[in-house]
């Protein structure tokens, strides 16, 4: 019964929306002018204050997204030229703070187009041949990310991040180590310690555990 009660308390809302873009050209940003290209070979972060974060976590809490969202892209035609035609490029968007169930009832299948130019436009800001440069988009709201890939609540890291489901409390107490409460059942995604992210580490943990259980 406690790990039932856990488990149905457990949270799953840091939403993210997802967008791929194919362009026509790179970014021109204002602040980049008369330098090499050499920065478009990582990523290209979009949060510039403490100040900007914080107005994107009330937005997405009140409104239901960021008015100037937290913005990570990449633009992987910089290494491989083969992703795009000759002389276009493509750019991946990793965009936060969203919430997946809006103040207003809305559905995000309603919405999904205007809360994408509000991304576009946020790149636009600074660089500003970015809208027009846009040839196709593909757009994956907090609802396609839970619809698609069976991520509740359009969470990618499989459960909020906080310190209450965070190292010996993730996913739940007393099942921090990777076993499952079912015999034989292990946890090896970004629900288990220590969480979302491109590390692997969920994985290599759980897999040193099913070892030793073996």
């Amino acid at each position: 019964p406690d790990d039932r009660r856990r488990i149905d308390a457990y949270r799953s809302h840091s939403a993210t929306l997802r967008m791929n873009v194919a362009l026509s050209e790179l970014p021109r940003f204002t602040t980049m002018q008369g330098r090499d290209d050499f920065h478009f070979l990582g990523a290209i972060e979009f949060s510039p204050s403490l100040g900007y974060l914080q107005d994107a976590y009330r937005d997405a809490r009140d409104l239901g997204w960021a008015r100037r969202p937290v913005i990570s892209m990449q633009i992987p035609t910089t290494q491989d030229d083969s992703l795009a035609p000759p002389g276009g490029h493509v750019a991946s968007l990793f965009c936060q703070h969203f919430n997946r169930h809006l103040p207003d009832g809305r559905s995000w299948d309603d919405v999904r187009e205007q809360v994408a130019d509000v991304v576009i436009d946020t790149i636009d800001a600074h660089a500003p041949n970015f809208r027009a440069s846009v040839v196709g988009r593909q757009i994956k709201t907090p609802l396609d990310i839970e619809r698609d890939l069976g991520m509740i609540g359009g969470d990618i890291f499989h459960g909020a991040l906080h310190l209450d489901q965070f190292y010996s409390l993730r996913p739940i107490p007393g099942h921090a180590g990777y076993r499952m409460p079912t015999k034989g059942v292990y946890l090896c995604g970004s629900g288990a310690h220590p969480g979302g992210g491109v590390s692997g580490l969920p994985g290599h943990n759980a897999a040193r555990v099913i070892l030793r259980d073996h």
